[in-house]
């Protein structure tokens, strides 16, 4: 197993976890049965490993108590997780691997660059639904490609909570940084749109290279700053964004930041160390660390039973997994159109102060959007 692993060029180490877990820990309550396979592509070792691998092992602890009490009709779920680095071309790979070799039913919590637009194009090249994945993309929205089931709010929720919000706080003059790709021109075009709507105008736009390379930083760092922005949207991955903010306090920018939920998690937060204080983020996943909602308390009691670190992102993860699982539970036939068919009734569910529901082009359920702020303590705070 070890060789071919190294032989395909996947990272066995991180592969194995995902491969053994649900079927060695509770091979005596699902002996013999065939598993329900699901598959997953996502950062688990590079700069972004500390997101990916927090959605794989939620993912996997969700679905190992499904298993312990019998699976899916006596059929285990499992997870199959290949590492894509955060590279794009190579979650287009995985998504092959997944398809031909793992027999995959379904794709599912897909992160990183990935995720925004090769996941979902392969799984539809492979006729397999793509759920939950970590992306805010509106091509995922826009109902052009079949089988898609998204659970998190998109980008353009996030932009228009910002503009709202800057624009009660007092602040006129916005500036953007993203990628130069796809991702960064839809946050662009969102900014403006959600800008001009309220009259104002956006300070200034400007991209880097993936992870803020010093042959794009510096300019990036000097266009902004000519807008003479009082506040920056980040929308660059979180590394990109870290060196940014880096870099741009350095050149006496004094302003705020805001970021975007799927670049503003912990792993930003740690880079940038005393830095991040006072940063916004926009979530789109309950608050983790609350005791006053249901939702906060079963999560929390959650983690403890699997020594998972509570955040956005394993919240998140929790949500998904969950709904999936209902969904697994009213499929007529374990293949992957009847899977579609039970994710497009699947009701929303009421969490305990969070309702869930996946959706394509039309939502179940409205956009739950909030704003978080990173303390001095190293907390987010509501």
């Amino acid at each position: 197993m070890q060789r071919r692993l190294l032989l395909l060029g996947l990272p066995a180490a991180s592969l194995l976890p995902s491969l053994m877990l649900p079927r060695a820990a509770h091979a005596a309550r699902t002996s013999g049965a065939l598993p329900i396979r699901l598959g997953q592509s996502a950062p688990v070792t590079g700069p972004l490993s500390q997101v990916g691998i927090a959605v794989r092992d939620t993912a996997l602890a969700v679905f190992g108590e499904v298993n312990a009490q019998g699976g899916i009709g006596g059929r285990p779920i499992e997870l199959v997780t290949l590492d894509d680095e955060d590279r794009a071309e190579r979650t287009a790979v995985n998504v092959k691997l997944l398809a031909s070799q793992h027999q995959v039913m379904a794709m599912f919590g897909f992160v990183g660059a990935g995720a925004h637009r090769a996941g979902a194009r392969g799984a539809a090249e492979e006729g397999l639904p793509y759920i939950a994945a970590f992306s805010g993309s509106q091509e995922l929205r826009s109902g052009a490609l079949p089988w898609i089931y998204n659970l998190r709010a998109g980008h353009s929720d996030e932009i228009e909570y910002i503009a709202r919000h800057t624009r009660q706080i007092g602040i006129r003059r916005v500036a953007l940084v993203s990628e130069y790709n796809s991702q960064g021109w839809e946050l662009r075009d969102a900014l403006i749109a959600s800008f001009e709507a309220r009259g104002d105008r956006v300070a200034a736009i400007s991209s880097v290279d993936h992870e803020g390379s010093r042959y794009s930083l510096p300019g990036a760092v000097t266009s902004v700053l000519a807008g003479e922005p009082q506040a920056v949207v980040l929308g660059a991955d979180y590394v990109a964004s870290a060196r940014f903010v880096d870099a741009a306090r350095q050149a006496g920018f004094t302003g705020l930041f805001y970021t975007l939920s799927t670049v503003g998690g912990n792993a930003l937060t740690d880079m940038l160390g005393p830095q991040a204080a006072g940063l916004s983020v926009t979530q789109v996943a309950p608050f983790p660390w609350t005791s006053s909602s249901a939702i906060g308390r079963h999560f929390q009691a959650f983690c403890a039973r699997h020594k998972v670190e509570a955040s956005f992102a394993s919240m998140e993860a929790y949500l998904g997994a969950s709904l999936l699982v209902d969904a697994l539970r009213r499929a007529r036939d374990m293949t992957p159109a009847r899977l579609a068919e039970a994710l497009d009734s699947l009701p929303p569910r009421d969490f305990g102060g969070y309702v869930g529901a996946f959706y394509g082009k039309a939502r179940r359920a409205p956009a739950q959007v909030d704003l978080t702020v990173f303390s001095k303590t190293g907390k987010f705070l509501k």
